[in-house]
């Protein structure tokens, strides 16, 4: 019974060390609202897995990124909204509008969802 227990409790160490905290979700965004608001489409691109940068090129997001900024300004704050089946939402509140940024971390903190869609 301690083996069982023993495996038990080790699995879910396990687990714990490779899913991602709210905090490290917290940090990205904060990070990539940083990086758009100074312009910085590189570094925002460099946060994306090797799968994501073969599915969005570079000029793609920047082109993006530049159209929500042209249109609705920088952003002005962002909050968690909710865990979504493609990863977590979080509101981006721009000078004009709101928008939603749905983005999912891989356990070596690389983007592998990241879409800005219309609230």
């Amino acid at each position: 019974m301690k083996k069982v227990i023993c495996i038990f409790l080790l699995l879910c160490i396990n687990l714990a060390s490779f899913s991602q905290t709210d905090s490290d979700y917290e940090k990205l965004v904060e990070k990539v609202t940083k990086f758009i608001n100074s312009q910085d489409f590189k570094s925002v691109y460099e946060l994306f897995s090797d799968n994501l940068k073969k599915e969005n090129s570079f000029e793609s997001l920047r082109k993006t990124i530049l159209n929500h900024q042209k249109e609705l300004g920088k952003i002005t704050s962002t909050e968690f909204w909710m865990e979504g089946e493609l990863g977590n939402c979080y509101l981006l509140e721009f000078e004009q509008a709101t928008m939603v940024l749905i983005v999912k971390l891989l356990p070596e903190n690389k983007i592998s969802v990241f879409n800005i869609e219309e609230y």
